[in-house]
């Protein structure tokens, strides 16, 4: 039996990949005969996220993590690097995770939730300009078909190659690979959601669920079943490309 196409899952800040992936139950029921999805836990440790405790004790599933380092004046690093700009670049991290999974099915797509969605649209818009640039797909790059961004806002986290150019142009380029945002019109993050759907995503190849919810991912039936059909509907399209 062939292995199932996977999707690469990064949590909020303030969480952790076993808090996502239990945010997550329902909707993995519902696509485990489509999906395999891939929870990866952030780098950096940090205190609990809105809405974490007291449900996702520390004891359980602890420690709570967040993708982003704030140097000592608070002030978030934005390519994932602690302050100093040394090492390997957050991007170029979650990269070479998701190759050391090695074998399996393709990784067709990548979901985020709050600040996830920031890992998301930093991969896709690593790969556009790849592509975008001329470079050579090497073995056992990933190519992402689609990406899911969950109650998101903010910027995308900037990488090596889109960090100087992003720098140059004075913005980012639009992301153009095919993405699917989930809003809640009462999540905090409301507001912040549309105007990062706005600011960084191509309305073309960008599709809105919006759903009468909180900061969370989908629970009741009727929205969980719009999200799997939204879910279902962006891959099978990236397969007639």
């Amino acid at each position: 039996m062939a292995p199932l196409p996977r999707v690469a899952c990064f949590h909020g800040g303030g969480s952790s990949a076993s808090i996502f992936a239990a945010q997550c139950d329902a909707l993995q029921k519902h696509l485990s005969s489509a999906f395999e999805f891939v929870f990866f836990d952030a780098p950096y440790e940090r205190d609990a996220g809105p809405g974490v405790l007291p449900f996702f004790s520390y004891e359980k599933f602890g420690p709570y993590r967040t993708w982003f380092f704030k140097n000592e004046s608070g002030a978030e690093v934005p390519d994932g690097r602690r302050d100093g700009g040394g090492g390997e670049g957050g991007i170029e991290r979650v990269l070479r995770m998701i190759r050391e999974k090695g074998d399996g099915g393709e990784w067709v797509g990548c979901m985020g939730f709050s600040q996830g969605t920031r890992i998301v649209g930093g991969l896709l818009l690593h790969q556009q300009k790849r592509r975008e640039m001329g470079f050579q797909r090497e073995e056992g790059e990933v190519d992402f078909k689609f990406g899911v961004l969950c109650m998101g806002s903010f910027a995308p986290m900037v990488s090596d190659l889109t960090g100087p150019v992003m720098s140059l142009s004075g913005g980012p380029d639009l992301i153009t690979i095919p993405t699917l945002h989930l809003h809640g019109t009462k999540d905090v993050n409301y507001a912040n959601g549309k105007k990062q759907l706005a600011a960084y995503y191509d309305r073309k190849t960008a599709r809105l669920l919006e759903i009468d919810y909180h900061h969370a991912m989908p629970w009741f039936r009727a929205d969980l079943m719009k999200f799997v059909d939204g879910i279902e509907s962006i891959y099978e399209d990236s397969q007639d490309d």
